[in-house]
């Protein structure tokens, strides 16, 4: 078993006293002894408004198809297709996409082969375009959604 860390805190109080405390700070007394803790869990409840939680996001290849629809949850697409041919993706709603994604031609033949990417709904990309082609090969597209609006470049 972990040993604990102790903090130890050696105090003169003039009595009558009336001793305090906030949380995640405990107090427990018995009889003319004061026993000091902090609540963990507390700590680390007030902790989540100062840290990101874990991208819980996806990676998704695509192979194969004309058409495919970007998942809601994928944070990397990787278009790989076994054979050559151009392709369209659909990117969800903004409002719906759970993080924002990198579309990447990763068989590397998008000179040829362009992959278009259509948004959903009304969301736009800036300057109102609705679509984005990958026409380079290895190219690549990163969408940081801004929900109910679209997706930025």
């Amino acid at each position: 078993m972990a040993r604990l860390p102790k903090v130890k805190l050696k105090a003169i109080p003039i009595f009558p006293s009336l001793v305090q405390v906030v949380a995640p700070i405990l107090l427990a007394k018995a009889g003319s002894v004061f026993t000091f803790s902090l609540d963990i869990n507390a700590v680390a409840d007030s902790l989540t408004t100062f840290f990101a939680p874990i991208d819980t996001g996806t990676h998704q290849e695509i192979t194969s198809g004309a058409t495919a629809t970007i998942a809601q949850n994928a944070k990397t697409v990787r278009v790989n297709k076994t054979v050559g041919g151009v392709i369209t993706l659909t990117v969800p709603d903004s409002l719906l996409k759970t993080c924002d994604v990198l579309i990447s031609d990763f068989k590397g033949d998008a000179g040829t082969n362009n992959i278009t990417i259509n948004l959903s709904g009304t969301d736009k990309f800036p300057g109102g375009l609705t679509s984005w082609t990958i026409a380079a090969d290895g190219g690549s597209i990163f969408l940081r959604r801004i929900p109910g609006v679209g997706y930025l470049l």
